[in-house]
């Protein structure tokens, strides 16, 4: 990542930045700490202890962390919509997941305790990176460089320095897969839409992450949904365009 944001001619201008106000530096820091490496550690925790299930449907109370957070920061009450699109989009998921049974999902506490902490973390990524980007810091730098140095920090905690399984023929593809798509381009993703949506707004269209893994299970291993699963689609859909649709009818009445 950091090559090509180099060949990108994306670096020194972030770098710059950072030159000029070295308290960027920390902040670029603590956002790889707690942003990328706790976002990705904490939720494979909790999906070892859990499954994939039940850590999706505690993670989806991500957005409403984020609105209680602007709520007591900013001392201000989110606007009906707000509320209402975190409520649908909670809803949504949890249709989705357990198809409307919650006897399907039997949740160990480790799982519950790894969850919130991913769903925390999450949060902060969200919040914590709006001021960087208005000073001009690009998303794909910020990114990157908080991954290499802050993933060099995880190795303090390593005990064993075996890398043979890793490079394993039938492990390899699958850990390339994680690193490639499940966090340099997903991490990148979601930076780049948060220069252009508030906090909520990118919380809540990031819970098209289960949409999308129904959807990949059904084309590629054949796992149908019914009308339960459905209806959690179409919530977490109308979550998610509810704040445009409503923006771009308030921006045509204005004018």
């Amino acid at each position: 990542m950091l090559l090509v944001i180099i060949l990108r001619g994306k670096f020194k201008h972030s770098a710059k930045i950072l030159n000029r106000n070295k308290k960027f530096c920390w902040d670029v820091f603590v956002y790889g700490i707690i942003g990328i490496v706790m976002v990705q550690f904490t939720y494979f925790q909790a999906i070892s202890i859990g499954g994939a299930a039940a850590t999706t449907v505690i993670l989806s109370a991500t957005p409403a962390m984020v609105v209680i957070w602007h709520t007591v920061y900013n001392r201000k009450l989110p606007t009906r919509l707000e509320f209402l699109s975190v409520l649908l989009a909670m809803l949504g998921v949890f249709l989705l997941v357990t198809g409307g049974d919650p006897t399907k999902i039997l949740v160990p506490l480790g799982c519950v305790f790894w969850s919130l902490a991913s769903g925390a973390s999450f949060a902060f990524s969200a919040i914590f990176p709006k001021r960087l980007f208005k000073a001009g810091i690009d998303p794909a730098f910020m990114t990157s460089v908080g991954m290499f140095t802050c993933g060099l920090t995880t190795f303090l905690f390593v005990d064993d320095w075996d890398w043979t399984p890793f490079l394993s023929a039938e492990n390899f593809f699958d850990v390339a897969w994680i690193v490639i798509f499940g966090t340099v381009i997903a991490f990148i993703s979601f930076n780049a839409g948060l220069k252009f949506l508030t906090a909520e707004e990118a919380t809540v269209t990031a819970l098209t992450e289960p949409v999308a893994a129904v959807f990949i299970s059904y084309f590629m291993f054949g796992k149908t949904f019914g009308i339960i699963e459905s209806v959690g689609i179409i919530l977490i859909f109308i979550a998610i365009l509810s704040p445009v649709i409503f923006r771009e009818q308030g921006a045509g009445i204005r004018e």
